[in-house]
């Protein structure tokens, strides 16, 4: 396609990846693909996909990287270890991609991939602005995870040592102790709301949590903006919770987009804050100022 944001090229050290074309803004759609094959948790059957696919499919399929040898495992089985997405959170059903499963791993991602249940396609969205040529990166383990934690899973199923920027940057230790602060805060936001009725403690805690992802560049923030939310909704304050209704639909929308699976409950709860299902339960806690 001529006006593709990305090409499938070699990279120097990680076979094939996806670059950028042109200059690429933060909450750009890059892709949404149909998958090249579905994967379920019965290996016979994922074979028996496979070699069902017309040739031209097939031949993309094996194109594909295999980082297992066939001690470890058959081809095929190799392929699609190496190379299915899941479709959605803690799914044991994926899938492969002629494309999308070309994108490489970063630490510090430049794109977020999710399967979009609505359209059942895989896509990816630019979670910060990348440059033409700059290649395309996505994470393949969560974000808040600390350099050993991700060394080890990715060394256990991609038979990689992870070297880039972030994991090669002497401020890979502050990167750790961010997480762990944010980790530590996140746990703290559940106590403060439903252990000691403190939802004040609890929106300061989503607060420095932003705040430090924002410092360090971390991907991933709707989940604590939706915190922030629903603790305003719970507890009565609905002018607060029209403002992180506001900040939760303009960073979905940036994440996922408007064909993502959450945009209209995102939507309704900008329209009304009192929409959500626990609006009111807390009973009124002044909230100003938090």
């Amino acid at each position: 396609m001529n006006d593709a944001l990305y090409i499938i090229k070699d990279t120097p050290s990680n076979g094939k990846g996806m670059f950028a074309t042109r200059d690429i803004k933060h909450g750009t759609c890059i892709l949404s693909e149909n998958p090249l094959v579905l994967i379920g948790p019965d290996n016979q059957r994922n074979f028996e996909a496979v070699n069902s696919l017309p040739m031209i499919n097939k031949m993309q399929f094996l194109a594909l990287r295999n980082v297992y040898s066939e001690k470890e495992m058959p081809v095929l089985a190799g392929i699609i270890k190496t190379n299915a997405l899941p479709r959605g959170p803690n799914s044991d059903e994926a899938a492969v991609y002629r494309d999308l499963s070309r994108v490489n791993h970063s630490c510090a991602p430049n794109v977020h991939h999710f399967w979009n249940r609505i359209t059942e396609k895989e896509s990816i969205h630019a979670v910060k602005d990348i440059a033409a040529g700059d290649e395309i990166l996505t994470s393949y383990e969560e974000v808040l995870m600390p350099w050993a934690a991700r060394q080890v899973s990715l060394q256990k199923k991609f038979r990689f040592e992870c070297r880039c920027k972030l994991c090669t940057s002497a401020s890979n230790e502050e990167y750790d102790a961010t997480v762990a602060r944010v980790k530590k805060l996140s746990d703290l936001i559940m106590v403060y709301v439903s252990m000691k009725n403190d939802p004040r403690k609890a929106i300061e805690c989503v607060r420095e949590i932003l705040a430090l992802m924002d410092k360090a560049g971390i991907w991933g923030k709707s989940t604590f903006i939706h915190d922030g939310y629903q603790i305003s909704a719970m507890y009565s304050n609905y002018d607060l919770a029209k403002e992180w209704a506001d900040l939760l639909l303009e960073s979905y929308l940036l994440d996922e987009g408007e064909s993502g699976d959450l945009y209209k409950r995102y939507l309704g709860y900008a329209q009304n804050p009192k929409s959500h299902e626990r609006a009111g339960w807390g009973g009124y806690i002044d909230l100003k100022g938090a």
